[in-house]
């Protein structure tokens, strides 16, 4: 998957923030875990990194990664990362991942995505990624608490995975397997209820890319991502309904959507998210005074209930 396109938000500023995104002219997305809050484990940093090196309970952590415990190597990784040590973050997530840490594996899988502190490398992404699915799978059915806090990285993972497959890496042996992406998708989708796969699923399912075009399955994965407050599910959701287009016209309701779509674009503040904001621009532009007034109503109605919940 090319990096250049996918939209990254500031990926340092909370660890695990950035956020990739693909745009409306029909390439899928790949958000990481957090994007939606209770999606995402735990991520908290213990102690002042400029302090010293604590984990999330407060202990010191072992100045050597290889003197440390997985767990403890992770949070020496994420405090490293902070401080702007990627070199040394590098070497400790390489640890955790080494000893099966699902989080220092996806989070390797990121960086070489995204070419944060190392050499872009989609081949090394597309290992960890595998790595990390592959080890979940053949951990089998047993959950543990810790094993179910991972289900955000391996959600995830699974995501890259299908990305990757839709796309293939150039001058690799991974070539274009849209089936393979479905498959992928649809893990994600149904068994851990990802908003981004399931909005990937719903522009498989419209574009008719290694399946037979199903307009209604594509609109079902877009209602169940939207109610996640995904937001490019709920902007093409909402110009579908805008429009008319597939869904029963419901210009008011569809301008609802992309006035959500667009605050959570406007709030990433990432340059790929700009086609939300010029979506429902141009909605507001071409509805009628009676509509947009409706449609505010809609909004504030929805977040009246939502204050009240």
């Amino acid at each position: 998957m090319r990096t250049s396109s996918l939209l990254a938000a500031s990926f340092a500023a909370a660890f695990f923030a950035a956020v990739p995104a693909r745009a409306f002219d029909g390439e899928t997305v790949t958000v990481i875990p957090g994007m939606n809050g209770d999606q995402a484990p735990s991520l908290s940093i213990g102690g002042n990194p400029d302090a010293g090196m604590f984990d999330v309970t407060g202990r010191p952590l072992a100045a050597d990664p290889a003197a440390a415990t997985p767990l403890e190597a992770f949070d020496l990784a994420r405090n490293a990362y902070r401080s702007g040590d990627k070199e040394k973050a590098l070497s400790a997530l390489q640890f955790a991942a080494g000893r099966g840490h699902a989080g220092a594996t996806w989070m390797l899988g990121r960086m070489y995505a995204e070419g944060d502190g190392v050499t872009h490398d989609d081949r090394k992404a597309f290992e960890y990624f595998r790595d990390l699915v592959n080890r979940a799978t053949n951990e089998g059915a047993e959950e543990s608490f810790e094993d179910r806090s991972n289900a955000p990285y391996i959600s995830n993972a699974l995501v890259w995975l299908g990305s990757y497959y839709l796309e293939g890496i150039p001058g690799s042996s991974i070539k274009p397997n849209p089936a393979a992406a479905i498959r992928l998708f649809t893990d994600a989708a149904s068994n851990y209820g990802d908003p981004n796969a399931q909005y990937n699923l719903a522009r498989i399912y419209l574009d008719g890319n290694g399946v037979k075009k199903d307009p209604g399955q594509a609109v079902r994965w877009l209602n169940l991502a939207a109610k996640k407050n995904h937001g490019p599910s709920r902007a093409l959701l909402g110009h579908m309904m805008f429009r008319g287009e597939v869904v029963k016209r419901q210009p008011a309701r569809g301008l609802m959507l992309m006035m959500l779509a667009r605050q959570s674009a406007e709030q990433s503040g990432a340059a790929d998210a700009q086609w939300m904001i010029d979506l429902h621009e141009k909605a507001q532009q071409e509805a009628s005074e009676d509509e947009r007034r409706s449609a505010t109503s809609f909004l504030d109605g929805w977040l009246k209930a939502r204050s009240s919940n």
